[in-house]
């Protein structure tokens, strides 16, 4: 095999890997996002290190499309500087009219292949407490007094009695 031949493969295996290299070194990471209630906004964030001012492409979609739409958007994250060669970036995020489930978070570089992806769960929404109303005192009307029954003079019952007793004695003499 000549030298030159053996060169130009040496240099196109130095290309390759360098090409390698830099693609994979291109890198977006999504923070930990959770349980999030639908109607509640989220920010969607995380670190790079791509250069400041790079635009990142966000979509949140639905892991289990269904009939009506589940919810979901998109938009653009920009680059922000940060520490050192961790920069970060953000995205925020409605979750207004999006319907209970498990959602896919995809993070694409515009300019690249820097790509990468997370879920979360939206829950139902909190259950707002009805506000209950406050009785207002009512006038309560003062009660009549029933009027107490006026005592009667019970009669003897021993009189009754005598006569009743009287009356079957008289019987039976009248039968005799």
């Amino acid at each position: 095999m000549d030298a030159r031949r053996s060169a130009r493969i040496l240099a196109a295996l130095v290309l390759a890997a360098w090409v390698c290299g830099t693609a994979a070194a291109q890198g977006t990471t999504i923070d930990e996002i959770g349980t999030v209630a639908a109607g509640e906004t989220v920010v969607i964030s995380g670190t790079t290190n791509l250069a400041p001012g790079n635009r990142l492409i966000v979509e949140v979609t639905p892991v289990a499309f269904g009939p009506g739409g589940a919810g979901g958007t998109s938009g653009t994250a920009v680059v922000q500087a940060g520490n050192g060669t961790a920069n970060t970036w953000s995205f925020e995020v409605n979750t207004a009219g999006f319907e209970p489930g498990e959602y896919l978070v995809t993070v694409d570089w515009v300019e690249g292949d820097a790509t990468t992806s997370s879920r979360f769960t939206v829950t139902a929404p909190a259950a707002t407490p009805t506000p209950t109303a406050t009785p207002t005192p009512e006038a309560t009307p003062t009660p009549t007094p029933e009027p107490s029954p006026t005592p009667t003079a019970a009669g003897p019952v021993m009189p009754a009695a005598a006569a009743l007793a009287a009356a079957a004695a008289g019987l039976l003499v009248r039968r005799r």
